[in-house]
This record gives structure tokens, sequence and C-alpha cells, in this order.
């Protein structure tokens, strides 16, 4: 048995089985099925799969009055379609991550959840990195094996000097990317999250004067939006 047959065996009955969707997961799955593209196939075998188990996490917490409704399945459909159109697999699972927060938030606005769709859609690779260092800028630091560092704190914390240093953001974000981005790349990046309202006004502009940890540059830039924007993105 080849792996596409394995896993057209396994989402099948994952697809049958994902509640509140089924219908048109099962459409999806027969086109898909017709074509028999394998990179599709497998995308969305993995969306079905990975929702299947995120529902079980979630389920006390659904709206009821966000899946009584048709638009649940008209928007699970695009958002399905935008999966499987998609190569890159970090922008995938945002995606989902975007239909399921909507699923347990207590207002339903399904466009609101088509404009995060949409956003998500726009969004590059740094943009995405963006977002996860500015929502939490330490722990995103700590998964980069803490590549920016507070120059005036040993390793046993004590403190080396009080003279102040400036940092500008662009230098800092470089940091992370030295060898993969240009500096016009970070400000087209900033610009663009700026101008969707997710990140504050002239961002790319921002500097700190500290003899702290230059890590706080990236503190309070998302605006209002831009942190409900990222919460729609977390992992469940």
């Amino acid at each position: 048995m080849s792996v596409l047959e394995d896993v057209q065996i396994i989402a099948k009955a994952a697809v049958a089985a994902v509640p509140y969707v089924g219908g048109s997961a099962v459409s999806i799955w027969s086109d898909l099925q017709a074509k028999q593209i394998e990179r599709k196939i497998q995308r969305f075998s993995e969306l079905i799969m990975s929702m299947q188990s995120d529902l079980k996490k979630i389920e006390d917490d659904i709206n009821e009055n966000f899946v009584a409704v048709n638009d649940c399945q008209d928007v699970f459909e695009k958002m399905s379609k935008l999966v499987i159109n998609e190569r890159i697999r970090e922008k995938r699972i945002l995606y989902k991550n975007a239909y399921l927060h909507s699923m347990t938030s207590k207002i339903v606005d399904f466009d609101a959840l088509e404009r995060d769709l949409r956003l998500i859609e726009q969004l590059n690779t740094l943009e995405i990195h963006l977002l996860r260092l500015f929502d939490n800028p330490k722990a995103y630091n700590k998964s980069r094996g803490s590549i920016i560092k507070n120059p005036f704190i040993d390793e046993d914390g004590t403190i080396k000097s009080s003279y102040m240093v400036n940092y500008s953001i662009v230098a800092q974000i470089r940091m992370f990317f030295s060898k993969d981005i240009e500096d016009s790349d970070i400000i087209e990046s900033l610009n663009f999250l700026s101008q969707n309202r997710i990140l504050i006004d002239n961002v790319q502009l921002r500097q700190l004067s500290t003899n702290g940890d230059p890590i706080e540059i990236f503190n309070n830039v998302l605006t209002d939006k831009g942190k409900r924007f990222v919460q729609t993105l977390r992992d469940l």
C-alpha cells in the first residue's frame, strides 16, 4: 500500500469524525480524491486530523452560536482551500488556529474571521516571525538561543556598567536574521504590519536608550487589533 493510500484511509475516517464541519469536509475530500493531487490531499489530511485533536481540547468552550449557522461551514470551506493551496506549513497552521479560536470566542464575527484569514494569506515568513517576536519578546529570544543578550549583566547577574546604549528596532531584528534579510526587507514588513494596524505607527523608527535589556525595544509595539490578531494565531 502506498503512502498516499495510507493517508487517504486515515484521513477519510478523520473527516467523518470531525464534528460541526463534517459535511463540508467530506465534500472537499471527495473533490481532492477525484483530482488525486498528492500534496493537496496530504495538506487536507493533516488539517483534518489536527482539527480533530484540537476540537477535543476546546469542546467545552465552543460557542454554540458559531457552529449553529451555515457560515460556520462556509468559512471552513474557505479556510480549507487556503490550507490546501498553501506551500508554507507555518501558515497552514495559522489558518487552522484562527478558525478554531473563533469557535471559542464569546462574540461570533465571521467577517472578522475572514479578514484574519485574508491577512494571514498576505503574511510572509519574516512577518510571521515578527508577530511571534512582538507577542512575547523574551520567549521568542529564548527559543532562538537567546541571541539578544543584556550586555550589562554577567551570567551571575552582576551589573557591569551603568552607561546608556542606543538601540534601533531594525538592527535588533536583524540580529535574528542577519544572514537572510536586508534592512529594507525588515522595514517593508514592519510597514506592512503597521498599515494593517497590527503594529503602532512608525515602528520602523523606534529606538531605545537603556542600560538594561535591549529586548525591551520589542515591548508594546502591538496595537489592540494586533494583540487580538496574534492571540488568534497561537496554538491551542
